[in-house]
């Protein structure tokens, strides 16, 4: 019995089991009692962080609200981190308050901006009250100065005052002395006008008698330019003298020989009228000239060779006959003076510039002229007793002109008038532009004129147009003729002879 009892049974494991199931369970209930607990504790340490953070954020809220206040913008959003450029936050706001406000002086931050706002605030009301201490100084200078022109105003005032007073005694003085004067300038006038109005009466009969006069000289005067003119067409007197004559005479090749040359300060391109040896003056008239020539060579001190320009065919070059011009005098400059149209050719146009050639290659000078505009040159020159001629071109009547003209024309005609009487005055001799033009003679290179055409008028030899219309090129002669007219080697023809200057009588005056 006794073994048997110390022997483990059913009952003893089963007791086993339960007491290690106990324990297990005890474990178990232990450790998830003491987890429970730690959660416990945990949870209740969380619980209080969050309620602290709950019034640390309500605080940071109040702050946050506070800051809005103070800047001054309850915008809900402080900054949008998603579009920086949201106006309608606190943080853009600030910053476009410290950019429009703080211009210059604005920072990065308020804090920033505020510090130099406040510098550049010291520095104005340092600099005002810098200002105030000068102001107060030039105030201070100013009341003395102000002081001192008072003073002077005073001064000035009272000298003003006397001087005022001193003037009003003058002015009496003056006035009374003034009256005075006043009377006898009165009676003085009066005694003027009297003298006066006897001056103009007399005067007006003075002036009636000078313009009775004067038409009586006028009238007078014209009628001695008539009988005058009228004289020199019956007398054709002339106190001209030949300048030279002609020694030889060939007929044939159109030259003459003179006896003037180097020595007598001749040169080439002069022309002289020809007169015959037995004329009644040279320069009497156009009607008297029998040729014209033109010097073309010097040969020598009293020798040159001239070209006919043209010829009397009724009277012909001969020896011995009077060269004349009176452009040209040996050592003398001739001085000419002109008025009106000088046309040369006949074409109605002024060819003043080759009569000035003409005058120039004889050394003449002009003393005084009119040009085309109605205007006396060289300004202020007159005729004077050394003027040779007043040449007189065409001067057309003012009603002949268009109306645009006729302010030229008839101050052309005032100077004709006055010219004239200065060369009557000064005895210089008045001649007309063809009679002029016949005395130097001049010789017209004017041969042919067509209407619209511009060509030079000179008519060229040469050969003939093929056709009507065709048109007209260099047609210059080459100068070759026919051996008929050759004098070497034709057979029939003899040498011209030079005339003798004896005509039949049926030319002669006395025939006629």
């Amino acid at each position: 019995m006794a073994a048997a009892s110390n022997k483990p049974g059913a009952v003893h494991y089963a007791l086993i089991v339960f007491v290690m199931i106990t324990v297990v369970l005890g474990i178990v209930s232990y450790m998830n009692h003491r987890e429970y607990s730690d959660q416990a504790a945990a949870m209740t340490e969380l619980t209080k962080q969050v309620s602290d953070s709950k019034r640390l954020v309500s605080a940071r809220v109040d702050e946050v609200q506070a800051l809005k206040k103070t800047i001054g913008y309850m915008f809900d959003l402080v900054d949008d981190a998603t579009n920086p450029q949201n106006a309608n936050t606190v943080k853009a706001a600030a910053l476009k308050n410290m950019a429009d406000f703080g211009k210059e002086f604005a920072g990065k931050d308020y804090a920033e901006s505020m510090q130099k706002l406040r510098e550049a605030l010291d520095a104005a009301l340092a600099d005002r009250d810098s200002k105030a201490g000068q102001v107060a100084t030039l105030e201070k200078d100013l009341k003395a100065e102000r002081d001192k022109l008072n003073a002077r105003v005073d001064t000035a005032s009272k000298a003003q005052t006397k001087a005022e007073s001193d003037k009003r005694d003058v002015i009496s003085v003056q006035d009374e002395r003034l009256k005075a004067k006043q009377d006898e300038l009165d009676k003085v006038k009066q005694d003027n006008n009297t003298l006066t109005a006897d001056l103009a009466a007399e005067k007006e009969a003075h002036e009636k008698t000078l313009k009775t006069k004067n038409n009586e000289v006028a009238q007078l005067e014209n009628r001695i330019e008539l009988l005058r003119e009228k004289l020199n067409e019956i007398e054709k007197t002339s106190f001209e003298i030949a300048k030279g004559l002609i020694q030889r005479v060939d007929n044939s090749a159109k030259l003459v020989w003179i006896n003037l040359g180097s020595d007598d300060f001749l040169k080439p391109r002069m022309t002289f009228s020809v007169y015959s040896k037995e004329n009644h003056g040279v320069g009497r008239g156009a009607e008297d000239i029998k040729g014209k020539i033109e010097v073309t060579r010097i040969l020598g001190s009293h020798i040159a060779e001239a070209r006919i320009l043209d010829e009397d065919l009724f009277r012909p070059m001969v020896a011995n006959d009077l060269i004349y011009t009176p452009l040209w005098s040996p050592g003398l400059v001739e001085k000419i003076a002109f008025v009106g149209l000088m046309d040369l050719d006949g074409d109605g146009k002024s060819d003043w510039e080759e009569l000035k050639q003409l005058l120039a290659i004889s050394g003449a000078d002009v003393d005084t002229y009119v040009d085309e505009n109605g205007k006396r040159l060289p300004e202020g020159s007159k005729i004077t007793v050394h003027t040779k001629f007043l040449v007189r071109g065409l001067i057309p009547e003012p009603d002949q002109v268009p109306v645009t003209e006729r302010d030229r024309v008839n101050e052309i005609r005032k100077h004709e008038i006055e010219m004239v009487k200065e060369a009557r005055v000064n005895g210089v001799r008045t001649i007309k532009l063809n009679d002029f033009l016949a005395f130097i003679g001049f010789e017209s290179k004017r041969r042919m004129f067509r209407p619209g055409q511009e060509r030079p008028f000179n008519l060229k030899a040469g050969a003939a147009s093929a056709s009507a219309g065709e048109s007209i090129g260099d047609r210059s002669s080459t100068g070759s003729v026919s051996g008929s007219f050759n004098s070497a080697t034709s057979k029939k023809s003899a040498p011209q002879k030079s005339s003798d200057g004896h005509t039949s009588k049926l030319f002669t005056p006395a025939a006629k």
